[in-house]
């Protein structure tokens, strides 16, 4: 069957719009298969597609995250050890504000040990990994272990900055943590794409979701992401 939204596709382009048009008013895979007919198999496989589309389309305007022309790009949300050994079970997000948009950047390999301590002002060391990790650009810091933000002002050492924006960053956590008890809880598998997922719907609030992803999607069609594990 011919679809310019996914090759090989088994929906016809009509019923992957509809599906796209169910998911824009942020629906569930439940709501969305009773709904339309589709399985809530294959309405979570192209949630898959689409949240890393959105990943994609959100990193490739994060003003960190170009080098050389190339995007950073994390395709999965797994616990990473340490230099020491230490292992977070979900990473932490920074999250910062530029012009008008809110940014996230998912912080792996990092000592969690040393990160609560700075968290909370309990050292003062490890310049290299606040410029290495690039902790001194964030507003906030979100830790899905504790599902807790800590924000991040000049009282935290190492950190000298002017007015945060700590209203928007509060109304940014606040949707995420909704999301969190709308699915009852983010497993570490999908953190990472709901996490971004949230920073789409945040940023672009105003807008009509379903045109601006059909927009994407005539761009890039969804099969780009079927490479992405």
């Amino acid at each position: 069957m011919k679809n310019r939204y996914l090759k090989g596709a088994h929906l016809s382009e009509r019923k992957v719009r509809e599906l796209i048009k169910l998911f824009s008013e942020d629906l569930t895979a439940t709501q969305i298969a009773n709904i339309t007919g589709i399985s809530r198999i294959t309405v979570n496989a192209y949630f898959k597609l689409i949240r890393t589309h959105i990943a994609k389309f959100c990193e490739e305007r994060n003003p960190f995250h170009f080098t050389n022309g190339t995007v950073s790009y994390h395709a999965s949300e797994n616990g990473i050890a340490a230099t020491n050994g230490a292992v977070s079970k979900k990473s932490f997000y920074g999250i910062f504000k530029n012009d008008d948009a809110i940014h996230t950047d998912k912080i792996a390999n990092i000592d969690a040990e040393w990160m609560y301590d700075w968290l909370k002002g309990k050292t003062e060391g490890g310049r290299e990994l606040i410029e290495q990790h690039r902790l001194h650009v964030y507003n906030g810091i979100a830790d899905f272990n504790s599902i807790r933000l800590y924000r991040i002002n000049e009282s935290i050492p190492g950190i000298t900055r002017g007015k945060s924006h700590i209203d928007e960053i509060d109304m940014f956590w606040g949707m995420l943590k909704s999301r969190l008890i709308k699915f009852r809880g983010l497993n570490s598998g999908t953190l990472y794409l709901h996490v971004k997922e949230t920073e789409f719907r945040y940023n672009y609030r105003d807008n009509d979701l379903f045109e601006l992803l059909m927009e994407i999607l005539h761009k890039r069609p969804l099969h780009y992401s079927k490479a992405v594990r």
